[in-house]
């Protein structure tokens, strides 16, 4: 990975996510992996006020900076969507999104889910992993946490880093 130097090699999207249509929409500037906890706190890492639906200012169709944190003092910029649809008879599972974008300099990418679509520069989007990649010692846990994809993506990306 190319450290980030400068605002031109920042990580930069554009997207056209409608905060109404979620329960909760966040970023997390990704600092570490706390394997004691599932969803949002599975990830450690400062909250993105920028992308997020708490944002009076954010809108579909916008164009973001993430320029909050200082380039190289996280590790992946994950994004959340918990979908409104079906949420209230928790048939919203598959229609929740999660990105996770590590910082690459130059290197450019779309993304699309059902009807949301994102671009982004200087990032590349990492896969959230399928049950059958995580660790032995993960697939004893309850559902809760092997069901959860920020859990499978954190526990995958820093357990194969801890090797």
């Amino acid at each position: 990975m190319t450290p980030l130097t400068n605002d031109s090699q920042l990580v930069r999207i554009q997207h056209n996510f409608t905060p109404k249509s979620f329960m909760w929409l966040w970023a997390k500037y990704v600092t570490g992996f706390n394997p004691e906890h599932h969803c949002t706190n599975a990830i450690r890492g400062r909250y993105s006020k920028v992308f997020s639906k708490n944002n009076t200012e954010f809108t579909p169709g916008q164009a973001l900076v993430f320029d909050e944190s200082p380039a190289g003092t996280y590790d992946v910029i994950y994004i959340c969507g918990v979908s409104r649809d079906g949420y209230s008879r928790r048939q919203n599972y598959s229609h929740n999104v999660h990105v996770a974008i590590l910082p690459v300099v130059g290197h450019n990418e779309a993304w699309t889910f059902e009807d949301w679509h994102m671009t982004v520069r200087n990032g590349r989007i990492l896969p959230i992993p399928p049950l059958d990649q995580l660790l032995p010692a993960y697939l004893r846990l309850p559902p809760e946490f092997t069901s959860c994809r920020i859990f499978r993506w954190a526990a995958c990306w820093y357990g194969n880093k801890a090797d």
